[in-house]
C-alpha cells in the first residue's frame, strides 16, 4: 500500500474538531489507534507500518489536547478527565462504525492509550470485538519501582557516576504526585533515555519529520500538548495512581503486544497481570528488538502479530 494511500479530516465529536487519519483497506475490521502521552499523537508514526499493513481499515485519531486536534481547538486542562476521553472515545467509535458500515471495530492502546483503551472495554464492551494494548500500563507505582531499581542496575553497571547521583537526588522513587509529576518523572525518563531504557527522542523525531501528514506548523505540538497535560490535575492524577491490577475479568477477547526491551512501562509486570487476565480469547505476543514504542522500533514483527489477532477475531 502506497504512504499516500490516506485521507485527512476534522469531525465535531463531543463539542470539538477532532483530526483523523485513515488508511482505508478492502476488509471490514477497522483498527483505532489510541495514542500515548497524553499528548503524543501516533498519526505521525502511521507511514513505517504501511509496507507491512493490508489487513484492515486502520484508524488514528488526535485525542483531545493533543495534535491537529489540539491546533483546531482551545482547551481548558481542568476539562480533561477520564470521563472526557471516554465520552469522546465512543462518540469517535460510532462515527467510525457509520463511516465504514462496519461493527468490527478494535481498539489497539499504547501507553496512555493503553489506560484509556482498558478503561473503556471494562465500561463499554459491547461497542468493540477486540482490545490489543502495547505498552501496556497495569499498575503506574509498581512499574515506577520497577524502572527504577532497573535504571539503577544499568547506571551502577556502566560506571555512570554523574548519572547515579542524578537518580539518587531525585530520592525514593517513586515518590511522585500530580504535584511534582514534572520535576521527577520527566528527569527520571531522561536518564532512562540516555541510557537506552526509556523511548529515544531523536528517533521518534526522525520518524515523525518523514511523515507525509507532518507540516512545519506541528513541530510545537508535541511540546504544547505536554505542557497542557502538565496542567490538567485529574491525568496527573490518573498518570501516578492507575491500576487495574485486581480487575481480571473482561468481556472481549484481550491481547498484549510486548516490547521485550520496554522498561519505560516494564512489560515484565504487563507480561505478569497478563497471566491472571480472563476473557473469550487472549494472547500476548513478544516482540524482540523493541522497547516502548514497539511499533516503531520493530514495525514488521508489530504488524505480524497484530494480524495474527484480526485472523482470530
Amino acid at each position: 500500500m502506497s504512504n499516500r494511500d490516506f485521507t485527512e479530516e476534522y469531525i465535531e465529536i463531543n463539542g470539538i474538531f477532532q483530526y483523523f487519519l485513515h488508511y482505508p483497506s478492502a476488509q471490514k475490521e477497522v483498527v483505532i489507534m489510541l495514542h500515548g502521552g497524553p499528548g503524543s499523537s501516533n498519526a505521525f508514526f502511521a507511514h513505517i507500518l504501511r509496507p507491512y499493513w493490508d489487513f484492515s481499515n486502520v484508524v488514528y485519531y488526535d485525542q483531545r489536547g493533543t495534535g491537529k486536534t489540539l491546533k483546531k481547538n482551545k482547551t481548558n486542562p481542568n476539562d480533561l478527565n477520564m470521563d472526557v476521553y471516554i465520552s469522546d472515545l465512543k462518540q469517535t467509535i460510532s462515527y467510525i462504525k457509520k463511516k465504514y458500515q462496519t461493527d468490527r471495530i478494535i481498539l489497539l492502546g499504547q501507553s496512555w492509550g493503553t489506560m484509556l483503551g482498558t478503561h473503556y472495554v471494562l465500561k463499554h464492551p459491547d461497542d468493540v470485538i477486540g482490545y490489543i494494548g502495547t505498552g501496556q500500563v497495569v499498575d503506574a507505582r509498581r512499574e515506577m519501582k520497577i524502572a527504577y531499581d532497573k535504571l539503577k542496575d544499568t547506571l551502577e553497571g556502566a560506571g555512570a557516576e554523574k548519572d547515579l547521583k542524578k537518580l539518587m537526588d531525585l530520592g525514593d522513587y517513586p515518590n511522585v504526585s500530580a504535584d511534582n509529576f514534572y520535576n521527577q518523572v520527566m528527569p527520571f525518563q531522561r536518564l532512562q533515555s540516555k541510557h537506552g531504557l526509556a523511548i529515544n527522542v531523536s528517533k521518534v523525531l526522525k520518524t515523525t519529520l518523514k511523515s507525509p501528514v507532518f507540516r512545519l506548523s506541528d513541530l510545537f505540538l508535541l511540546p504544547k500538548g505536554s505542557k497542557l497535560i502538565h496542567q490538567a490535575p485529574d491525568i496527573l492524577n490518573i498518570l501516578v495512581d492507575y491500576g487495574v491490577w485486581d480487575i481480571t475479568d473482561y468481556s472481549v477477547p484481550v491481547y498484549y503486544i510486548l516490547g521485550r526491551d520496554d522498561w519505560q512501562v516494564p512489560s515484565v509486570l504487563a507480561a505478569e497481570y497478563f497471566e491472571k487476565i480472563n476473557a473469550p480469547q487472549k494472547r500476548l505476543y513478544w516482540i524482540e528488538n523493541a522497547g516502548h514504542v514497539t511499533d516503531v522500533d520493530n514495525p514488521a514483527d508489530f504488524c505480524k502479530a497484530v494480524k495474527e489477532v484480526i485472523m482470530q477475531l
